[in-house]
């Protein structure tokens, strides 16, 4: 038996995922559950507690594996980035999962309970949101609108049956520029360092892990840079807690938790500031971040 990151393997003192019976010891295993998410953004805690800690959000239409609900929260899976913790049950539907029709590609959109968008918006999906489609078609004064599954509408402008594109991480992180830093966050409206980089690999179409520990071990590969000119468009500085998208000509993309919110700084200048020195990142390169 081995000793494996709870925050990616479902296992508690009491049970654990029925997949990890042959590399973990529980008391108890049980086989996951079908769910998706049915909320824009539904919080990921690491306790059943609601003022426990968020560790990230979990995204409408995103699929989920459910292994207990006996403490009130569902504690769950997602099959997305495989990160684990417990989400109020009101935001998940357990059962088949539908097959996604479409793609949220703008930054978000609000979802109504009318195809009209002078009635009052009810949520709002982030970027990538997957939908069930139930019908098109749909007009009021000129805007078209489709009906989830769910009974709610979406503009129909905010939908494509492709995911949503970047040519590169760069590109896709500057669509965020602006948008306020929020511990766990992953959407326009809050998002933090990790889940900027994330999101950015999104649109690529390349799945990486969640938090900064997880993409300095797993993303790329290291780089053994000594100063600025050795790093390249697309390059992951790691610092503990903290990681910037190079973004060429001396620039970085970060989500701040200082200035609290996404920005393009200047990464000599902001190591001036901050006391860094590029001797204490860890640089990581992948081959598909710069595009091309």
């Amino acid at each position: 038996m081995t000793t494996l990151d709870p925050r990616l393997n479902a296992y508690r003192d009491d049970l654990a995922d029925a997949r990890l019976r042959r590399v973990i010891a529980a008391p108890r295993y049980v086989e996951g559950r079908a769910a998706r998410i049915v909320a824009g953004r539904a919080p990921m805690r690491r306790r059943p507690a609601a003022q426990a800690e968020i560790a990230t959000f979990c995204h409408y239409g995103e699929r989920i594996l459910v292994f207990d609900e006996a403490k009130g929260d569902a504690w769950c899976q997602s099959l997305d980035d495989g990160y684990v913790g417990y989400v109020e049950p009101s935001r998940i539907a357990i059962g088949p999962v539908p097959d996604t029709t479409h793609f949220i590609t703008t930054l978000g959109a609000y979802v109504y309970p009318a195809p009209d968008l002078r009635s009052a918006a009810i949520d709002f999906l982030p970027r990538h949101s997957a939908v069930a489609v139930a019908e098109t078609g749909l007009s009021t004064r000129g805007t078209g609108y489709a009906r989830l599954d769910t009974g709610s509408y979406l503009p129909l402008a905010c939908l494509s049956q492709e995911p949503p594109r970047s040519p590169d991480i760069v590109a896709a992180a500057a669509l965020y520029l602006g948008c306020p830093y929020l511990w766990g966050g992953r959407s326009w409206l809050g998002i933090d360092c990790s889940g900027l980089v994330q999101s950015a690999f999104r649109d690529i179409a390349v799945t990486v892990p969640r938090d900064t520990d997880m993409q300095r071990d797993a993303i790329g590969d290291d780089l053994p840079v000594s100063r600025e000119a050795d790093l390249h468009r697309g390059d992951l500085l790691y610092l503990p807690g903290h990681v910037l998208i190079y973004a060429g000509d001396g620039m970085v993309i970060h989500a701040d938790g200082v200035s609290m919110m996404v920005r393009r700084d200047n990464l000599a200048a902001l190591m001036r500031v901050r006391g860094w020195e590029l001797q204490r990142f860890t640089p990581r390169r992948h081959p598909l971040a710069a595009g091309g």
